[in-house]
């Protein structure tokens, strides 16, 4: 099987692992071509090198690019040579790392498969490029690239996150920073008395601003949004077991009226979260940022809410996106998103406790319902927001999601290809279609064998959280599977390769 990898983040290095286990005992040759055209090899933009200070938001016993076997990055770090001498070498189960660290363990095992394949006969090239262009006839798929043509039997899109939106148009005006990373790249062309606006409250907001704080920063920082809502804290996982929103309840339902109404979803929602004796005022309150996080880091051995949503998550997101229609999932995107990701998505406490220090001493302020922000002539920039307008402002740092599963400028070319030759369908949401069941890219006339697959962020149209690595994982395998059961190619013909 000749297979086309499209990116070469955290992405295609699990997919090359779910390959190499799942193709255990197969006797099929797998010529693999990765088109990764960045420095970001293995690591992507999520894990490439950076500032310590910045984490990732899961604990260390959790992280891994297998989902059956949660220990393995942790297994990997306890016995890499460079942190022997250092905490690194029995960090508990519960603790956070660097994201650059999993970077490092994502290269290395990039190496490992890449050693594993060859043993096995196989071949894994990197094509150090990114891929422009897909064509396909009934013998094969043609990918093209700077460097030349090659043709494939399959292609897997592994095209991770993309660059944040600029929302306001500023690009190219004195003082603004279009990208947050590699925050240490971004930090020190920032006066460290300077006031900065961070555009974005999510997890890169405050990577941004955890940043300035731990690199000595003395000048005031202001978080912003439309909706002014940090990242929940993360607490101690406990399970939980669903008795309202459970994938039972959601198939009755279809059974019943043909699809899930959004008023039947937050119904459930509801009933859920008052079985897990959830406060639904104070969630849904307008309450200052400050006082959430004094509130989950109170309840950091067990978050009942936070308990109750990841419970949801892991069980129940796949049947209630599937079973809504694209009208309803819009409308939740639309009016729920916003307070619905803080909670499913939370900081390491850490994290938490560095913000609400440096908001306890004036240092630190979050401000909702951004209206705009504009370059001023003589320098500088103005916030205007529901709480009138601030001014004053000397950089901004753009922290902020263009939306649902977008991919970036330079997977554009690509995914106009494939969308303008009808191999596959844009999602309105968001990426592309994908058959939930394995996948496979939904094209314009459906293939009896399916060529072109989908992992990662860009298949959250249709699966609402695509993107973690646990979800990268679990998706991977499902991928693999279907690879790995395909029936064999014909020979290419006239000989390519």
């Amino acid at each position: 099987m000749r297979l086309a990898v499209i990116g070469g983040g955290a992405a295609a290095v699990s997919l090359l692992d779910s390959m190499l286990r799942l193709f255990e005992g197969e006797e099929r040759r797998c010529d693999i071509t990765v088109y990764e055209g960045s420095a970001n090899l293995a690591t992507g933009r999520a894990y490439r090198p950076d500032l310590d200070c910045a984490l990732v938001n899961r604990e260390a016993g959790y992280m891994s690019v297998r989902c059956a076997d949660r220990g393995h990055f942790l297994r990997w770090l306890h016995r890499e040579p460079r942190y022997q001498d250092t905490s690194y070498a029995s960090l508990p189960v519960d603790s956070y790392v660097p994201r650059r660290i999993y970077g490092e363990y994502l290269t290395a095992h990039l190496k490992t498969c890449r050693a594993d394949a060859e043993r096995r006969g196989w071949t894994v090239r990197v094509v150090p490029e990114f891929a422009v262009e897909a064509k396909a006839t009934a013998d094969d798929v043609m990918v093209r690239s700077a460097r030349g043509v090659s043709h494939f039997d399959r292609v897997v899109l592994c095209l991770g996150t993309g660059e944040p939106a600029d929302p306001y148009l500023l690009t190219g005006a004195p003082g603004f920073h279009p990208d947050p990373y590699p925050l240490r790249s971004v930090l020190p062309a920032i006066a460290a008395d300077a006031h900065v606006l961070v555009l974005g409250t999510g997890l890169s907001g405050v990577d941004v601003a955890l940043a300035l704080l731990r690199s000595g920063h003395h000048g005031p920082i202001t978080m912003t949004s439309r909706h002014g809502l940090l990242p929940g804290v993360r607490a101690t996982q406990r399970t939980y077991e669903l008795s309202h929103l459970t994938p039972d309840t959601v198939r009755r339902r279809v059974a019943r009226d043909g699809a899930l109404r959004v008023q039947d979803t937050l119904r459930l929602l509801r009933d859920e979260l008052t079985a897990a004796s959830v406060d639904l005022r104070a969630l849904t309150a307008d309450r200052p940022a400050a006082e959430r996080l004094r509130e989950d880091l109170s309840r950091l051995d067990h978050n009942a809410c936070q308990a109750a949503v990841g419970a949801m998550m892991h069980q129940a997101r796949e049947p209630v996106w599937c079973a809504m229609s694209d009208v309803g999932r819009r409308l939740f995107l639309s009016r729920f998103h916003a307070l619905s990701k803080p909670l499913y998505n939370p900081m390491p406490p850490p994290t938490a406790k560095a913000l609400l220090d440096a908001m306890d001493s004036g240092q630190l302020a979050v401000r909702p319902r951004t209206a705009g922000v504009t370059a001023r002539a003589g320098g500088g920039f103005t916030l205007e927001d529901g709480g009138g307008r601030l001014t004053g402002v000397d950089t901004v740092v753009d922290a902020t999601r263009s939306g649902l599963a977008v991919t970036g400028s330079r997977a554009e070319p690509f995914v106009d290809s494939l969308t303008g030759s009808g191999l596959a369908v844009r999602n309105p949401l968001g990426g592309l279609r994908i058959d939930v069941a394995g996948n496979a890219l939904r094209a314009v006339v459906p293939e009896d064998v399916p060529r072109f697959f989908a992992l990662g962020d860009i298949a959250s149209g249709d699966l609402f959280y695509a993107g973690s690595m646990y979800m990268i994982n679990v998706r991977a395998e499902m991928i693999a599977r279907a690879l790995a059961h395909a029936p064999a190619p014909p020979p290419p013909p006239n000989g390519r390769s």
